[in-house]
């Protein structure tokens, strides 16, 4: 059996595996730019702030227990009495927290690379039931004869990036007001603002019924607000300019509306369902770290992200290739023209330069923009190349055709993010019926002997 078609078919994996390597290399030019990109964020977020995490407010509530015990000496001769302490504190979550606010947002610039900022003012205000704060301080007491001793309360915000308030608050707090200072004062998450109540608060909760608290908190920040449920029933209305916010984390909103003029959403979320009771009481004893899990908030996202979809471009790259070469290789069987690999290796390295030359324009314009110009440029190339290749001008406009159809496949493909696997797979599949319809009625076995005779012609004419 002749090995002329076996070995050209070899010669071109090899070329499509090389290319393979290049699109790689793409690739890792894409990751490069991301890197950079990220590093231009954290700039951005220096002379910003960062992204914010707002937890709280939380009524914090110190105490002391003092006791005396009896215990033998170290030489178990005599009885001495020993003065005992401990310090701790006791949290306490509001029964109400409603939190409403209007994101601004904005556009900063680092070179190349854009990132959206925001400003907002958070209107907070809620209440504290005077029996759950009764019940929530109470301390099992080691001793009969000790004395619990409660010493001044604070409330407590916590925010991930303190350089993002832009101003001191001041809380309204049963009519009363009080200034907050900087720190949350919370072991867990210290970065934030609290403010110290009356001593006398917890000597008198018998005597009060509900306990109403506000204060707005001017904030900025980065990229996205992310919220922690710290009450028994928390709610939060968020609204913003921005078109294109992404909701995230363990609670979608309740309801929301989004439009070109941007976004309203509410949330409403309970202790039954963030478990935050039960946080708390660990985070007393000293196990803190699942009160920050559990969160939810928003993200201000880029309607199209340029090294997103370059990304999703490149991931069908080498099977652009592909496709490009099963449709040479079809018309060099079907019209007996041979195609040199030489010349599929060239449109092949054609076809990478696309994503090289789509990730380059996509860093300064839009993406579709970029896509098209990509596109247009790659088209045009092959094209030209093509009417020398195939020896025939309408044949190179058919391939130039076939060629703009699979660019326009591709774009649609990397836009339907939810659909892209379908789409992707049904190509595959058409591709794959066209191929074998089309060469159904071949006999490989004659192509080979054809193959076998055209070469022994071409070395005698050589000769």
């Amino acid at each position: 059996m002749n090995k002329t078609l076996l070995i050209k078919s070899g010669v071109i994996a090899i070329i499509g595996i090389i290319l393979l390597v290049v699109l790689s290399s793409v690739s890792g030019t894409l990751r490069e730019r991301q890197s950079f990109q990220n590093i231009a964020k954290t700039s951005v977020a220096r002379s910003w702030t960062g992204a914010q995490n707002i937890l709280g407010p939380i009524l914090v509530v110190p105490y002391t227990v003092e006791w005396d015990r009896t215990e033998w000496s170290e030489d178990r001769k005599r009885k001495i009495v020993r003065h005992k302490s401990l310090t701790g504190v006791k949290y306490v979550l509001p029964n109400q927290t409603q939190i409403q606010s209007r994101i601004n947002t904005d556009i900063r610039y680092q070179g190349i690379y854009q990132f959206p900022v925001y400003a907002t003012q958070l209107n907070i205000n809620g209440g504290f039931s005077a029996d759950n704060i009764s019940e929530q301080i109470a301390v099992n007491l080691p001793s009969q004869n000790a004395v619990l001793t409660y010493t001044q309360p604070y409330l407590s915000i916590a925010v991930s990036d303190a350089r993002g308030i832009n101003s001191v608050p001041t809380l309204s707090w049963s009519g009363n007001e009080y200034a907050f200072k900087a720190g949350s004062q919370l072991t867990f998450m210290d970065k934030g603002i609290h403010a110290l109540l009356p001593n006398q608060l917890i000597a008198n909760i018998k005597n009060q019924q509900e306990i109403k608290f506000s204060l707005d908190l001017n904030l900025r920040g980065m990229d996205e607000i992310k919220f922690f449920p710290t009450a028994l029933n928390y709610q939060l209305s968020l609204s913003s300019p921005w078109p294109h916010p992404k909701f995230y984390g363990d609670f979608l909103p309740l309801s929301r509306t989004v439009s070109d003029q941007g976004f309203d959403a509410q949330w409403q979320v309970s202790s039954f369902a963030s478990n935050m009771e039960e946080k708390i009481n660990l985070c007393e004893k000293g196990q803190c770290e699942q009160i920050l899990k559990g969160s939810f908030g928003v993200e201000f996202i880029e309607a199209v992200d340029g090294y997103l979809q370059s990304e999703r471009s490149l991931k069908y790259g080498f099977l652009f290739i592909v496709l490009i070469f099963v449709a040479f290789f079809i018309f060099e069987i079907l019209k007996n023209l041979p195609i040199h690999p030489v010349q599929y290796a060239l449109v092949g390295l054609a076809i990478a330069l696309f994503y090289l030359l789509l990730l380059s324009l996509s860093e300064h314009i839009n993406f579709l923009l970029s896509y098209l110009l990509a596109a247009i440029a790659s088209v045009l190339l092959i094209g030209f190349y093509l009417v020398t290749v195939l020896r025939n001008g309408k044949t190179a406009l058919m391939f130039s055709g076939l060629l703009t159809l699979l660019y326009f496949t591709l774009y649609i493909i990397v836009s339907a993010e939810d659909f892209a696997l379908l789409m992707g797979s049904s190509l595959v599949f058409i591709v794959l019926a066209v191929v074998m319809v089309s060469t159904r009625h071949i006999d490989w076995y004659q192509l080979e002997d054809n193959l076998k005779t055209n070469t022994q012609t071409d070395e005698v004419t050589d000769q």
